[in-house]
């Protein structure tokens, strides 16, 4: 399996998935299970929340089209 467009910026800056996790429960009024970010991040998970989405991006100040793997989408979606 390819890594996740997440699992590339993690490691582009050094982060790990707990940094992340801290990041969002510091920064939210709710926040995302470690298992959550873990099955995000390593691509199990596809299928979630916008506003899981959204946090995340704000934790990474990035746009959810940095994080949204629209090619695996595509790839389920055609007959």
């Amino acid at each position: 399996m390819e890594k996740t467009k997440l699992k590339q910026i993690l490691e582009k800056r050094n982060m790990t998935q707990s940094e992340l996790f801290y990041i969002i429960k510091d920064n939210c009024k709710s926040y995302l299970g470690k298992d959550v970010i873990s099955r995000i991040v390593n691509g199990k998970k596809q299928n979630y929340e916008i506003y899981t989405l959204l946090k995340i991006c704000m934790a990474l100040n990035v746009t959810p089209n940095q994080i949204i793997e629209k090619e695996n989408f595509v790839k389920t979606q055609i007959k």
